[in-house]
């Protein structure tokens, strides 16, 4: 993400330059105003003049130049309701009164002026500070720590689940850290009442969020944590997974990778203005000013949301977005229109296509991002939702056999290692008997945890079925990958859950195959399973790799 110098550099310049162009579109639309009155029945030279003065309705405003997006306003209005009822010439009377306005907006675009108070450089950042990915978020944590008790167990627990934990002893300090860099949470363990006092920080610093870790479960201890702004609370002794799980609802955590915004406007100006603001959130964009173009733009740059003009003399944002409806791929990208339109009536209409929302133009910053970020991580969340097991937040049983059957493949192709651990929680059921099976469940959501925490990105992993779990690892030896799933193993017998005022922990056993040894995807799952049975069958709380040479099973 460019610094905040930058940006405004960079919104100065595309300011600068559309004044710039004013003194040209000015005669311009003086050219195609003298045709219109020479033909004033060519609805062809109507429209093109309605183009002209609509782009300006839409980025006079937004470059400090309100009084042209008025005088457009103005002028506009009359011509779309002559192209919209296909009304043949103008009538002396309309004629008049039209070139009063335009040979005002010609004036004020031969001769700009700025607005005083509209176009004076913002004093701080258009946004709060953003992380440059909300994958880094997870793994840190600040805990403030005001009292004398030992809090090494929760500690341990939440490094063993993947987070890093700075401590913190006072609010000051704590305030100057996330300065510095903002966590995912801060964990306050300190009377409620001095917590408030740990956020002495800018406006323009996004505040990270506060969770309460008490020792009284009161009405009265609850209402003090809301009070100092906590946006979570949990009674001692803390489940660590549940911190971490309530942060992830708190902070949605998904692929660190950028949104992508598709932009399809005519106006130059506009687009780069809207490219720049959504760049300056971290956000990838692509700006096209041909919606002819948008066929192979969606091919190539797969954006997970489009940003469209409703009115380009090709083709029109409403046409435009009928036609991505019409694409399977396609059907569940959002779509926001960006029009002068203000007419509420209109705007349900243009939303009639399946488009998401309507932003009327001169564009502010903070409601182009906001309404962007919104709608990109709802569409991304329902992608998430239709491969995701529900409970675990990982590969349901569909998507991870697929994944396994891709991978096998692409070793076959590229003549590289594959390996694949099955692994199974040891005595789940005496868990779920014993503490209950919300605990049970908060046991799998820990160890989904603890698996996307320690392995890579190129790994894949998924819930196999019950507390069953499948992964997958590219590129990786036999020995390489029992050395990474035994480190899994030794943090899950760390790692400490909550239930019924008491801690307890978890073992879990694995069973290890690879591929060049095994020849198909089902017969190298079939060797990671009886070795996995071996694992159990020798005590648990082991790994046991597959032998050599494997028997195949043929798919």
């Amino acid at each position: 993400m460019a610094d905040q110098a930058s940006i405004l550099d960079q919104l100065e310049a595309v300011s600068r330059a559309f004044k710039a162009q004013l003194p040209e579109r000015g005669r311009e639309i003086e050219r195609q105003w003298s045709a219109v009155r020479k033909q004033p029945g060519d609805l062809g030279l109507l429209e093109g003049l309605y183009r002209l003065t609509h782009n300006l309705a839409g980025a006079g405003g937004t470059f400090g130049f309100s009084q042209i997006t008025d005088v457009a306003r103005e002028v506009t209005e009359p011509l779309r309701i002559t192209l919209k009822e296909r009304k043949i010439g103008l009538s002396d009377a309309e004629q008049a009164s039209l070139d009063a306005r335009v040979k005002l907006l010609i004036g004020l675009c031969i001769h700009p002026a700025l607005d005083t108070e509209t176009n004076i450089p913002p004093a701080k950042p258009l946004f709060p500070e953003l992380p440059t990915t909300l994958h880094s978020l997870t793994k840190l944590v600040y805990l403030l720590n005001e009292s004398s008790e030992d809090i090494s167990v929760l500690v341990e627990n939440l490094q063993n689940l993947g987070a890093r934990v700075d401590l913190f002893e006072t609010a000051s300090s704590l305030s100057d850290a996330i300065l510095e860099k903002s966590p995912a949470v801060v964990l306050v363990n300190s009377p409620a009442e001095k917590a408030s006092l740990a956020f002495d920080l800018p406006e323009t610093v996004l505040r990270p969020p506060m969770i309460m870790l008490s020792g009284s479960d009161d009405f009265d201890s609850r209402l003090s944590a809301v009070r100092a702004g906590m946006e979570g609370f949990f009674v001692k002794p803390v489940d660590a997974s549940a911190v971490l799980n309530l942060v992830d609802s708190l902070r949605p955590r998904e692929e660190a990778s950028p949104f992508r915004v598709l932009i399809v406007d005519d106006d130059q100006s506009q687009a780069e203005y809207a490219s720049i603001v959504l760049e300056q959130a971290g956000i990838t964009t692509r700006v096209i000013h041909d919606p002819t173009d948008v066929l192979e733009q969606l091919a190539e740059f797969n954006p997970e949301l489009l940003l469209f003009d409703i009115y380009m003399p090709q083709c029109s944002g409403i046409e435009l977005a009928k036609i991505v409806r019409q694409m399977d791929n396609y059907l569940s990208v959002p779509i926001i229109f960006l029009s002068v339109e203000r007419e509420r009536v209109r705007q349900l209409e243009a939303l009639q296509t399946g488009a998401d929302d309507f932003l009327t133009k001169p564009i502010r910053p903070k409601e182009l991002v906001s309404s962007v970020l919104i709608r990109a991580w709802r569409a991304r969340t329902l992608r998430w939702m239709m491969v995701k097991d529900s409970l675990t937040g990982l590969f349901n049983h569909a998507v991870i056999m697929e994944r396994l059957s891709n991978s096998f493949s692409l070793a076959q192709r590229q003549n590289s290692h594959l390996s694949v651990a099955m692994i199974d929680l040891d005595h789940f059921k005496r868990i779920n008997d014993n503490y209950g099976h919300s605990t049970g469940d908060r046991v799998l959501v820990g160890f989904s945890r603890l698996l996307r925490e320690r392995l890579r990105e190129s790994d894949v992993v998924g819930r196999y079925g019950g507390e069953e779990f499948l992964v997958v690892l590219p590129d990786t030896t036999l020995e390489h990958a029992e050395l990474v799933i035994d480190e899994v193993r030794m943090a899950f017998a760390k790692t400490r859950f909550a239930a019924n005022g008491e801690l307890f922990s978890a073992t879990l056993s694995a069973g290890i195959a690879d591929f060049p040894r095994a020849e198909s995807a089902a017969g190298l799952l079939d060797a990671a399973d009886n070795a996995l049975y071996k694992a159990k069958d020798r005590g648990r709380n082991r790994i046991v790799l597959a032998p050599s040479p494997l028997p195949d099973i043929k798919t």
